[in-house]
């Protein structure tokens, strides 16, 4: 099944839709890794690996499940950048970043949060969000032994 974005954040079935920003179709599913192909205007821009398991992603549950893929149309950014958010192991999110700009195979960007891994846009920025373990462990200004981590992409 291909889908496609048509707009910020709206997910719609697709076949090669010429009209379509972005298209992508999930090529395989594992449970360490997935490959995506994504499409620009019918053309293949590539096919990428994401390390985490994509099964989920065209199930209708697949938000449910913690798997998503999304346009996000930030001002560094307006041809649009595909995000992929899944879950990796017992309790962790990945997030990756798909520039059809950037020729290469891989994401532009990955980050593994310890339990969550999101994204928004702020006054036109992308904006990563993420936790991990404090590097000191749980102490008074990090009392449950986590941090959350906020990234602008591209980095400043």
């Amino acid at each position: 099944m291909l889908v496609a974005l048509l707009g910020l954040g709206g997910l719609a079935n697709a076949d090669h839709d010429s009209g379509a920003s972005l298209a992508w179709h999930v090529v395989s599913g594992g449970l360490d890794e997935s490959r995506v192909s994504l499409y620009q205007a019918q053309r293949l821009v590539g096919i990428f690996d994401i390390a985490c398991d994509l099964t989920a992603a065209t199930d209708a549950a697949a938000a449910d499940n913690g798997v998503s893929l999304q346009l996000a149309q930030p001002a560094s950014n307006p041809g649009g950048l595909l995000i992929v958010t899944c879950n990796v192991g017992a309790h962790s999110q990945h997030i990756a970043i798909i520039d059809p700009e950037v020729k290469s195979h891989r994401p532009v960007y990955a980050r593994t949060g310890s339990f969550f891994a999101s994204w928004e846009i702020q006054d036109g920025e992308l904006w990563i969000s993420f936790d991990r373990a404090c590097a000191t462990g749980p102490t008074v200004e990090c009392p449950d032994g986590f941090e959350t981590v906020f990234e602008p992409y591209p980095s400043h």
